[in-house]
């Protein structure tokens, strides 16, 4: 029997992200930034999209000094041209890029993830322990034979014996799996085509175009991970290029992922001065 007197549950609605038609560039226009009640720098940021305590602006000369005395003065400069052409602080440029480069991070997850993953499962029909393969390890570079030795000695150390190749695929660096697209491995790995393994990669792709796109998510995400600058080094195609790599493997996920990212919503909100 139903408690008439107890609570009803509400089903709550899915996080919104960009316009799935924005994110695939499919020739519409810049998503018009929603108009907010912050402060004029970031007056362009609605918080019903991007949260208020994730929006930072600098409207304290104090903090200004704070952050000058502690991040450097020649640090923040280099954000000083854009701010000037915006009317607004160097300060302010350096936090939206914070905000950017925060956005960036689900999509770069799942691009890296599901790549490794799609690699991993070539690997794994060719032998289940194809870390211990002769013919695979002959055809190592150098440089990544010693890599795959360090990461089998750590997660044999932590694993006892049940290591399997399973906890070889996060131990190993991204440039890792980004090398076993290289040619080398084209006969060992792909010989009838990376799209046996890539199922929604285009079929007229080569291999190369495969690495390329690795390459090309790999360094943006290392550029992230430095915290180097990145609003003015091309972040709208560096967001198409992390989707395709999952939409590669997955197209489903790759839609997925596009409505819970913030990516469009973030360059739209460039700070503006009055």
């Amino acid at each position: 029997m139903t408690d008439q007197n107890a609570p009803q549950k509400t089903s709550e609605a899915a996080p919104e992200g960009p316009p799935h038609d924005l994110v695939h560039g499919r020739g519409q226009k810049p998503a018009e930034a929603p108009k907010g009640n912050l402060t004029a720098s970031h007056k362009a940021i609605d918080s019903a999209d991007v949260a208020t305590d994730q929006v930072q602006t600098l409207t304290d000369l104090r903090v200004q000094k704070l952050l000058t005395d502690c991040l450097s003065d020649r640090r923040l400069q280099r954000y000083a041209p854009a701010a000037g052409d915006a009317g607004v602080a160097r300060e302010d440029i350096y936090l939206w890029n914070c905000d950017l480069s925060e956005a960036f991070h689900f999509a770069l997850h799942m691009a890296e993830v599901t790549c490794r993953n799609s690699i991993h499962n070539a690997l794994t029909y060719r032998d289940p322990r194809w870390f211990e393969n002769a013919t695979f390890l002959k055809i190592l570079d150098p440089v990544r034979r010693k890599d795959l030795d360090n990461a089998i000695a750590d997660e044999t150390d932590q694993q006892g014996d049940v290591m399997d190749a399973h906890h070889m695929v996060s131990a190993l660096s991204f440039g890792f799996w980004e090398h076993l697209t290289t040619k080398r491995f084209q006969r060992y790995l792909f010989p009838k085509g990376f799209q046996r393994v890539f199922k929604h990669a285009p079929w007229d792709a080569k291999l190369e175009d495969l690495h390329d796109l690795i390459e090309s998510v790999r360094r943006w995400r290392n550029r992230i991970a430095h915290h180097n600058a990145i609003f003015d080094k091309g972040p709208s195609s560096k967001y198409q290029d992390a989707l395709k790599l999952i939409a590669w493997s997955s197209p489903d996920l790759e839609a997925w992922v596009a409505t819970r990212c913030r990516v469009n919503q973030i360059i739209n909100a460039r700070p503006k001065g009055e």
